[in-house]
């Protein structure tokens, strides 16, 4: 880390974590949706399995790093007008590629002096993607858990029918028993 390698190295952390930050919020955005209740059922979604209060602490949780993030990147940023929308407007359609400014002695030096703060932060939305995507994964799990059960209640059920079949058949033998 010197200073001479602050303007790359400023641009890469900032870039990767608004992307990160963005993906992140449309992730959690979507799994809110699949969670709602569909019209005309009172089963809830079968996407994430993460309950709804504690996807809202991770929504929350994402917003809050959003603002920090923002905070931070202010100075940075050429036109922080245009580059620099509110934070309760759909990040959907911003524009994740930002003019950062040359970087002067000062910006640099305000670089280092935040530095791990944004590697904190990249640190917590690391944690966070990593819960969010195990509750997914354990709600696959789940899913296919039940499919297991469904197809094996379903082959009992065939093979039921062809006990019975075979009981009533004449030349007794025609149909293979049921596997144990």
């Amino acid at each position: 880390m010197t200073i001479f390698s602050a303007p790359t190295e400023a641009q890469d952390y900032f870039g990767n974590l608004r992307q990160e930050l963005w993906e992140l919020r449309e992730d959690l955005r979507k799994a809110s949706r699949r969670n709602r209740p569909r019209r005309g059922s009172d089963h809830k979604g079968s996407g994430s399995s993460l309950e709804s209060g504690s996807l809202r602490v991770l929504q929350d949780t994402v917003k809050r790093i959003q603002r920090r993030f923002r905070q931070l990147e202010r100075p940075f940023l050429l036109d922080p007008e245009r580059d620099d929308p509110d934070i309760d407007s759909a990040w959907a359609h911003y524009n994740l590629r930002t003019n950062y400014c040359n970087m002067n002695l000062s910006h640099r030096i305000r670089w280092l002096r935040s530095k791990s703060q944004i590697v904190n932060m990249a640190q917590e939305v690391s944690r966070i993607m990593i819960r969010r995507i195990n509750a997914e994964v354990n709600n696959i799990l789940l899913s296919m858990q039940d499919m297991e059960r469904s197809r094996q209640q379903t082959l009992d059920q065939i093979w039921d029918m062809q006990d019975r079949l075979h009981d009533h058949s004449d030349d007794n033998g025609t149909y293979p028993r049921r596997r144990n």
